[in-house]
């Protein structure tokens, strides 16, 4: 009987999720230094996050983003249907698409995201779309 009150107990206590043991190390270190990040790539790191609500057809206004030469935008997209386009300072596309991509800047200046809902949709279409400026 105690058996199983101690197994059912640590079968509780499991499936909670809470920690069963602390580290006594309060300096832990990461191992490998490809992916350690240092504090001033941590400041010139941007990211935020755009909510799109759009009916069946409608396009969303262009997002407009200033990169510096050498400069990353990430765009990763997440919804019903994500599909955008991606437009250069000149108004002329670079890239159309459904997937997340990656856009590096030859030159100073705007870029332009604009999403498009399908319509084959009847109901409204939500977006997230999380932008990360490197």
């Amino acid at each position: 009987m105690k058996k199983q009150l101690l197994s059912i107990s640590m079968l509780a206590l499991l499936l909670s999720g809470a920690p069963v043991y602390a580290s006594a190390s309060t300096n832990a270190q990461v191992q490998g230094e490809a992916d350690t990040v240092t504090i001033e790539q941590q400041k010139q790191e941007q990211q935020f996050t755009k909510y799109y609500y759009l009916t069946p057809g409608q396009l969303s206004p262009k997002e407009a983003i200033y990169l510096k030469k050498g400069q990353e935008l990430r765009i990763s997209p997440r919804g019903s249907f994500a599909n955008y386009t991606v437009y250069n300072a000149q108004n002329k596309q670079i890239w159309s698409g459904t997937t997340g991509i990656i856009i590096k800047a030859d030159t100073d200046g705007y870029r332009y995201v604009q999403f498009q809902a399908p319509y084959s949709y009847e109901d409204q279409n939500v977006i997230v779309a999380t932008y990360t400026i490197q």
